[in-house]
């Protein structure tokens, strides 16, 4: 097995601090439902882990490449030596032998920064169960194309603290009588369950059931469920019951029930502590979040340079022009979070926009706890930004054009309208983290006045062909 020799890029690594050594590729993560065919879901499990990554790279690099500023361009304006120290990357190997055999972005132009790698097991902070079988033998994991259920719970991605959960809940299922749900008969109840673990280990189990009539059982037995949790060293913060009666492949529906604890669970994702509601979208893999908050946080902080001087000069003219941010798509606000200022620091104005108005309340609350200087609106993004129909009237009460943009869209890509509004606007820097490669390239021709000048790849998703992309960009 081919190993590459490794050099530390910063000494802020806390985790798992990489020596100076020699590292190999670890070996493939066991799982006895992949080499039994049960279940392919990690498409890529027997692939080693630097080849994957440096394969991701190569083809990201391909649709990437030609939205890139020259090397001198990059150079200027965001040193991306791989040598040179960043933001704390605990897994992250950084060849120093350029001739050695090792991942491709050794090779790849100079605006590419090192990947942040994942664990290989218990990094995944959600779990999406399919249940299955009976109400006396339920299975949660998978439904095979005969109906029969496929238990899942010992799966290596997940952490202890779902695995404790997953251990309890047939005791639950059980008491309960609720009869998993039959898609071929169109019978049953309880359709999934969904588990989201903080770094904690504290939980939010949600049931995602065809209708509310299972949901008092469940309540009335929840201890069922908690006590053995506590037993083994976590805690159930929060459960609830989600109403989803379509005979469609829908995840979850609108409807929520509070069955026991907290609205929301806490999940620390980097420096911020964010506040999760049921229905909020969390990046599932907390160490690599982790990372993505702190990197674009730290390239923000290289497109403002002069804050501080600013600062002291709105203090002695009184006048209203600090550097503004705007966060679009922000959900729960971790971007945001990590960007903002200090209540009383006016050198920075940052402002979250997002369409859930239970992910902005929580994003308010939790800038509201630490003291921090940003503002949440609730709007959709595409529709604020280029001022169309409602969005345009939530906008209305910021008068602040955005000195930077960031903007990490669903997979489909900002779409034709943000991008040509992006395209047009007098905004110098932008900064796109995208789970859509494909899209991001795309969304990149018609922002053809932007040229990269830093890229990192996060393995956001180990063990698949999918992954994470953050890239800054520069008006040119």
């Amino acid at each position: 097995m081919a190993t590459h020799s490794v050099d530390r890029a910063d000494d802020r690594a806390a985790d798992h601090p990489v020596d100076h050594a020699v590292v190999a590729d670890p070996p493939p993560l066991p799982c006895a439902h992949f080499d039994a065919g049960r279940c392919r879901s990690c498409t890529l499990l027997p692939v080693p882990t630097l080849r994957r990554l440096d394969d991701m790279q190569s083809e990201i690099a391909a649709l990437l490449d030609p939205h890139a500023a020259s090397h001198t361009d990059v150079h200027a304006a965001s040193p991306t030596d791989p040598h040179a120290a960043g933001p704390a990357d605990s897994h992250a190997a950084s060849p120093t032998d350029p001739h050695a055999a090792g991942p491709a972005y050794w090779q790849s132009p100079a605006y590419w920064q090192p990947p942040v790698r994942s664990p290989e097991a218990g990094f995944r902070n959600k779990a999406k169960m399919v249940a299955g079988g009976t109400a006396e033998a339920p299975t949660l994991g998978l439904v095979d194309v005969e109906g029969h259920g496929i238990d899942l719970s010992d799966c290596p991605l997940y952490p202890p603290a779902i695995h404790a959960a997953l251990a309890a809940l047939p005791a639950l299922i059980r008491r309960a009588q609720v009869s998993p749900y039959d898609v071929a008969r169109r019978r049953g109840e309880l359709k999934h369950v969904l588990i989201t673990a903080s770094p904690d280990g504290e939980l939010m189990v949600r049931f995602v059931l065809r209708t509310a009539r299972p949901a008092p059982r469940l309540q009335e037995h929840i201890a069922l469920l908690t006590d053995p949790v506590a037993a083994n060293g976590f805690q159930v913060r929060v459960v609830t019951a989600n109403i989803q009666p379509e005979h469609a492949a829908v995840l979850e529906g609108p409807d929520e029930i509070h069955l026991h604890g907290d609205e929301a669970l806490t999940v620390r994702q980097g420096r911020i502590p964010l506040r999760v509601r049921p229905q909020s979208f969390l990046q599932t893999n907390t160490h690599v979040a982790s990372q993505l908050y702190e990197q674009v946080a730290s390239w923000v902080d290289d497109c403002a340079p002069a804050e501080a001087a600013a600062a002291e000069a709105l203090a002695a003219t009184q006048r209203d022009s600090p550097f503004v941010v705007w966060d679009l798509f922000c959900g729960v606000g971790g971007f945001a979070l990590h960007c903002a200022k200090p209540i009383g620091d006016a050198s920075r104005k940052v402002l979250g926009v997002e369409v859930s108005e239970q992910a902005i309340d929580s994003a308010t609350r939790t800038a509201q706890d630490l003291g921090l200087d940003v503002e949440f609106t609730t709007a959709d993004a595409a529709l604020f930004a280029t001022g169309d129909e409602d969005g345009g009237a939530a906008r209305d009460g910021h008068a602040h054009r955005p000195d930077l943009l960031i903007v990490n869209p669903p997979r489909r890509g900002l779409g034709r309208d943000l991008a040509a509004w992006v395209e047009g606007s007098r905004v110098r820097d932008v900064i796109y983290s995208s789970c859509n490669p494909t899209t991001l390239a795309h969304d990149l021709q018609t922002m053809s006045s932007y040229r990269i000048t830093a890229a990192r790849l996060l393995d956001m998703f180990p063990h698949t062909a999918h992954a994470e992309v953050v890239v800054r960009l520069r008006r040119g």
